[in-house]
């Protein structure tokens, strides 16, 4: 009887051992970059987040035209948008992370859709969604900027390691 409790509570206790060890492994390995880049850390899907303000619509990058920022590879359709972004690189970067800014106020991070964007007050936004769901988005975007604010300090991703 004490034979089998004690290797009974060995067991338990590797397991919860394994499970703090893992749970840090985890984490580190499912933070994703503040610019919500996928696998090859492409940030916003490869679009060209200064065509935005420049131009007034989404535009794809190239590779040819590109800057690492924030642990991501951000693409510009010309050098001349990749050294405005160099230049101020928080003024250009999408809100939120290029993260849904609607999903955000749900404590959800979903990669936004970069066809479906608005700029409010100088700052871009976009969501994961169709235009219609930019258009719901869009109805109440002072309060969804708001709450999206109050909501990004808790679900925005953080590089391994950090505290908040």
């Amino acid at each position: 009887m004490r034979v089998t409790l004690a290797r009974s509570l060995g067991w338990t206790l590797c397991i919860v051992v394994l499970q703090f060890a893992t749970a840090g492994a985890i984490n580190a390995e499912n933070t994703k970059p503040i610019a919500a880049a996928g696998v090859n850390h492409i940030a916003i899907k490869g679009y060209d987040t200064v065509a935005y303000f420049t131009e007034g619509k989404a535009t794809k990058g190239s590779s040819s035209f590109e800057y690492m920022w924030n642990d991501a590879r951000w693409r510009f359709a010309s050098v001349a948008h990749r050294d405005m972004f160099i230049a101020d690189p928080d003024h250009y970067a999408p809100q939120f992370g290029g993260f849904c800014a609607g999903a955000i106020i749900n404590h959800v991070l979903v990669p936004a859709n970069p066809e479906s964007w608005v700029i409010v007050d100088g700052k871009l936004y976009m969501v994961a969604g169709s235009h219609d769901d930019l258009a719901a988005w869009q109805a109440d975007a002072a309060e969804h900027v708001k709450q999206g604010g109050k909501q990004w300090a808790a679900v925005q991703p953080r590089p391994a390691g950090t505290q908040e």
